[in-house]
Parts: C-alpha cells; sequence; structure tokens
C-alpha cells in the first residue's frame, strides 16, 4: 500500500474528519501539515500575525459554527504565545484544536517545552504524538475529545515524526451525538412545577445551556404559559431577540430598566445559566432563594450562591416537560402581562436614557454605539475586546440571534478582540462583524489589523480611542493617584489602517461617523476602521462598581 508523511497524514485525518479551515501563524513545526491540508485537500488556511490571534480566531469560529476551531502553531514560542488565548478559550469552553509543532524526540534545544505542563496551565487537555503510527488515531481521539467535552486539545507533533511514513487506515468510527437529552425526573418537575404555581411574577433567564440546547422555542412556550417576562446572561446575549417581553442581558452589561424591573421577579427559572456575579450584579439583581436551576452538569448547579430548587437536564427538555406538567395541571398565569412592567418595558428606549456629554472634537461613547446600531447592517455579529469601554455596546447595539454575539469575556483579557474578528467574519461571512475595541487593545494586537485588512474581511473596527488605558484612568484617578503611566496619548490609528491598505476615517462627531459608513456601504463593505475620538470624562458607573466589587 502506498506510504505517506505523516505531515500528510495529518492533513488527510483533519480533511476526512470533514473540517475545511485552519487559522495559524506558519514555521518550521507546522508548515508542512497546513500546506498539505490547503493544498492537497482543499482546506481554507486563514492566516494571523500573531499565534494568539490564531486561538482567538478558531475559539469564535467554533462558537459561531457549532463545529470545532482548529489553530496551528510552531513549536516552543509559537505555542507559548496562545497562552493567553487558549485560556480564554477554556473559560468559554469552546471545542478547539491547537495543533503544534515540537521539536525533535529525544534532544533539548532551545525551542524545546514541556507541553503537558503548558496545556496544564491554560486548562486545555493534551495528546502528543508519539510515533507515526498514532498519528492519525491522535488526530481524530483529540477531534473527538475537544467536541464531546467542550475544550481545546493541544496536539504536539514532533517535526522529525513529521517526516516519517506510514500507511493510511481508515478512521475509527467516531462516537454518536445523537444521544437522548437528559430531563430531571418527575418528582423534581413537580416540585418546579409547585413553585412556578405559587409564582406570580416569573422570569426565565437563559444562558449558554439554553443556547446549545437550541432551547428558545421551549422556554418562550413556558414563558407564554406562566406570564414570565425573558432575559439572558450576557453570553446568551441575542437569544430572545424580537421577543417585546425580554428585557435583554441581565447584570453588568444590561440597561438601565433591568436593575429596576428583574428584582420584581418572585420566581427566577435559570436555564444553562450558572448566575455569577456579573449576571445577578453581584447578587443585588436576583434573590438566590427564588431561583429555580437548570443545567445538564451537576457541578454547574449553585457554584455561584445557592437556589431553591436543582433541575438537572437539557434545557429544552426540561422546559417541555415543566410545560406538559403545567398543561396536566391546567395551570396557567398572566404574570406579568398586562401589568404596569410590561407597559414600561415595552416602552423603553435605551438610547433615550442618558443625558449626551457634548464637547467638540470628542464623542461621548454611548452616542457612538447607538449611531453604529441605527448605520450598520442589522445581520451583523458584534463582538468586543476589554476595557472601560466594553460596558457601553450591550445595552445599545442589538443582535439578531444568540449566534450574532461573541462575548470574548471569558478571561477578560484586552487585545484578543481583532483575533475573535477574524474567526466571527470566518465563521459568518454573510454578517459585517463589528468589532467595538479600545486604543490600547488595538494597538496590543494591532498584527491582525492587517489579518482583516490584508484578507478583505467583512470588518468594522470601531475603536475607542480615548489616548490612555481608560479601565485603569477611571479607576485610579478618583482615589487620587496620576494618570501619568496610564494615559499615553492620541495615536492616528486611521492612519495606520490606510498605510495597511484598509479603508478608515477618524471621526470627532456624529455627521463624520455617518458619511464614513455611508462611503464604506457605497465601496460595497470589507474591512472598514472606524478611529473615534471618545470624550474621556464619560465614565461608566457599572465600571467602578465592578472594580467596587472585584
Amino acid at each position: 500500500m502506498t506510504q505517506s508523511k505523516a505531515y500528510q497524514l495529518v492533513a488527510k485525518t483533519l480533511s476526512e474528519l470533514g473540517h475545511d479551515t485552519i487559522f495559524g501563524l506558519l514555521g518550521s513545526g507546522n508548515f508542512q501539515f497546513t500546506d498539505s491540508f490547503a493544498r492537497d485537500f482543499g482546506g481554507r488556511f486563514v492566516w494571523v500575525r500573531h499565534e494568539s490571534g490564531a486561538v482567538a480566531a478558531a475559539a469564535t469560529y467554533a462558537q459561531v459554527t457549532g463545529r470545532l476551531g482548529i489553530a496551528c502553531v510552531h513549536q516552543g514560542p509559537g505555542v507559548t504565545n496562545t497562552l493567553t488565548t487558549l485560556t480564554h478559550a477554556v473559560r468559554e469552553r469552546q471545542p478547539v484544536l491547537l495543533l503544534a509543532g515540537e521539536t525533535s524526540r529525544g534532544i533539548v534545544v532551545n525551542q524545546t517545552i514541556d507541553l503537558p505542563a503548558f496545556a496544564a496551565a491554560a486548562g486545555a487537555r493534551i495528546v502528543q504524538v508519539k510515533d507515526v503510527g498514532n498519528v492519525i488515531d491522535a488526530i481524530a481521539h483529540a477531534t473527538e475529545t475537544a467536541l464531546r467535552d467542550q475544550i481545546p486539545v493541544v496536539v504536539g507533533i514532533p517535526v522529525d515524526i513529521q517526516q516519517e511514513e506510514a500507511e493510511w487506515h481508515e478512521l475509527p468510527a467516531p462516537a454518536s451525538r445523537n444521544t437522548p437529552r437528559g430531563r430531571p425526573s418527575d418528582e423534581d418537575i413537580s416540585r418546579a412545577a409547585d413553585l412556578i404555581e405559587a409564582s406570580t411574577r416569573p422570569l426565565v433567564l437563559a444562558g449558554r445551556g439554553a443556547v446549545l440546547a437550541d432551547a428558545r422555542t421551549s422556554l418562550e412556550a413556558l414563558g407564554d404559559r406562566i406570564g414570565s417576562l425573558f432575559g439572558t446572561s450576557l453570553v446568551a446575549n441575542g437569544f430572545f431577540s424580537g421577543n417585546p417581553l425580554s428585557v435583554g442581558v441581565c447584570g453588568g452589561f444590561s440597561s438601565e430598566l433591568v436593575p429596576e424591573i428583574v428584582p420584581q421577579a418572585d420566581l427566577v427559572l435559570a436555564f444553562g445559566a450558572t448566575l455569577n456575579q456579573w449576571t445577578t450584579m453581584h447578587s443585588t439583581l436576583i434573590d438566590r432563594s427564588k431561583v429555580i436551576q437548570c443545567d445538564t452538569e451537576e457541578a454547574a448547579i449553585g457554584v455561584n450562591g445557592p437556589v431553591q430548587l436543582a433541575l438537572i437536564g437539557d434545557a429544552a427538555e426540561t422546559a417541555a416537560a415543566l410545560l406538559a406538567e403545567l398543561e396536566r395541571r391546567g395551570h396557567s398565569s398572566s404574570g406579568f402581562r398586562g401589568t404596569d412592567v410590561e407597559l414600561q418595558l415595552k416602552a423603553f428606549v435605551a438610547a433615550e436614557q442618558y443625558e449626551e456629554v457634548v464637547e467638540d472634537g470628542v464623542v461621548d461613547p454611548r452616542s457612538f454605539v447607538v449611531a453604529l446600531d441605527r448605520l450598520l447592517p442589522q445581520e451583523r455579529t458584534v463582538t468586543y475586546d476589554s476595557g472601560h469601554f466594553h460596558w457601553f455596546p450591550t445595552p445599545y447595539v442589538s443582535v439578531p440571534d444568540a449566534a450574532g454575539f461573541v462575548a470574548a469575556q471569558g478571561f477578560q483579557s484586552v487585545g484578543i478582540g481583532l483575533g475573535v474578528a477574524v474567526g466571527a467574519a470566518v465563521a459568518r461571512p454573510d454578517r459585517t462583524v463589528l468589532l467595538c475595541i479600545g486604543d490600547g487593545g488595538t494597538l496590543m494586537g494591532l498584527g491582525d489589523l492587517d489579518a482583516i485588512i490584508g484578507q478583505n474581511l467583512n470588518v468594522v473596527v470601531a475603536v475607542f480611542n480615548d489616548g490612555a488605558y481608560g479601565a485603569e484612568v477611571h479607576h485610579f484617578e478618583p482615589m487620587g493617584f496620576s494618570a501619568e503611566h496610564i494615559t499615553l496619548g492620541d495615536r492616528d490609528l486611521a492612519g495606520v489602517a490606510k498605510a495597511l491598505g484598509g479603508q478608515a476615517a477618524t471621526i470627532r462627531s456624529i455627521a463624520e461617523l455617518e458619511q464614513s459608513v455611508s462611503d464604506w456601504k457605497e465601496q460595497g463593505g470589507g474591512p472598514l476602521l472606524l478611529d473615534c475620538k471618545v470624550n474621556p470624562r464619560v465614565r461608566s458607573e457599572r465600571l467602578q462598581e465592578a472594580f467596587r466589587r472585584h
């Protein structure tokens, strides 16, 4: 039988498993199997300028598509450059395959690292190719593990093994993903129904578990029967888009209306949401003694505080079972329906709730995001980096569905947003990506602005440029500290984007923003950087709350 080089077997295995996209930066440790994947098997290679961006892009691709995200890097420093975004992918629980070159077996050189220890530091799994005979099975096993357990897996492939030869063999049959979805016991469903019957103003709260279970229809049917309002955690933003009884995101990233309405709920049915400090606004928003928490994982129940009742099961199946039990009992309730709260919710417009700060030459960051929401296509994927600015977009920028939002807050890292935008644009090329990012994050990950422009990705990079690391400024200045070392001055980021061949504009007024977006639309979209000089005096009160409770 014909033998192939191990690097060709890596490429063929990925192709046979149905994967067609790899994000990466090439070096000698990963060049050949990536080149074979593209040339011999028709795969797509999406390049980045920093390995960190490769994993950020792969994790985002996985989240948006529901498929495996694949990144590839060179050995040694190529691997260690991914530590931040690999940790981010672990915290986000995304199925990512990180194919990493390793130095040759039996020798120690400058680029030799302890790959298992590296993976463990990030919380990822590790699979190492020990010899040419297990290349195929190792890749297949790593892929299966990443998808089954929703976790990144690092695969180390020594460069000497990549040059050895072996015969192709058929892939092991993957485990079936059509396993029955779990649902709570009849006794637990009955107990939950008792609590629902006793409530008068319930709230159905969806988290990522509800998104993964595709539970919207079931949750809305349940909510409609009991008269509930609907809300989401940050990571499930968009799940109830278009529902007039949705309060949107609950917690620190919410609108000003949420702290007024949500505490009025006398029962919260949380599906696939762990109710962390952000979602509950440090337990000021949701009374944990009034929570029914449903999750597929028992360990997730009560992890951030006690709850009244735990339901172990799939979100969609559990909601359907609760609905069936309530129907059997003949119970329905108007709940919040027909109340002043419903009228208040339906009349609420977030963009009308703040007093704009008007100064020459700078833009109120809230007005910036309100205008972006109005001007950009509604079919969009919204994401943002970390920083002071990231408290502003969520209440004002709509998303079409849960797949149209990527929080990128798993590790709360500054500087990964450009890589995230690459993955979002590749995952859904039919949607415009809106990346909100600070000047600090832009400069930290600047290389991947070139990846966006150079590959003509449909990304609008909205830079909130205050010439500083604004989160630290707004935290420490009120305490009497000098901001000298964190106020680094304005930079012409539009000029940088133009130098890279992209379309860009400096924004000092909403009129300039409107003109720039109009010009961009006339040219057919593609990459656009908006270097908006935001007013540094506009401070997010939510940031102050976050720092007080950090």
